[in-house]
């Protein structure tokens, strides 16, 4: 039976299945907000049910936390996003712009 560990250096130190690479998150991705059959997410994992619901019983524990991370890389894609779209638009206009000179 395992537990629920943490380590930077393994998936960015998200909570996962000790011994695993599988994170809680992961799992309640799949059973939790995709609706998944809890038996068929394990098997395709390879853990046992324990270790799934103790994954979900960590989720359940930690829910603000969970929150929190989530809020934090929505924030962090949004200003990827917006950083992109500007990089793109400076190239687009500086392309442009030679364009016109070339004419």
């Amino acid at each position: 039976m395992s537990s629920i560990v943490q380590d930077e250096a393994i998936r960015s130190g998200e909570p996962r299945v000790e011994g695993t690479r599988i994170t809680v998150t992961d799992l309640k991705r799949r059973v939790i907000d995709a609706g998944e059959d809890p038996h068929i997410v394990a098997g395709e994992y390879e853990i046992s049910m324990v270790n799934l619901f103790r994954a979900l019983t960590y989720y359940y524990e930690h829910r603000e936390s969970f929150a929190e991370r989530e809020r934090s890389a929505a924030t962090e894609r949004r200003d990827g996003e917006r950083y992109t779209q500007g990089v793109i638009e400076n190239v687009e206009r500086d392309a442009a712009h030679s364009t016109e000179q070339a004419e």
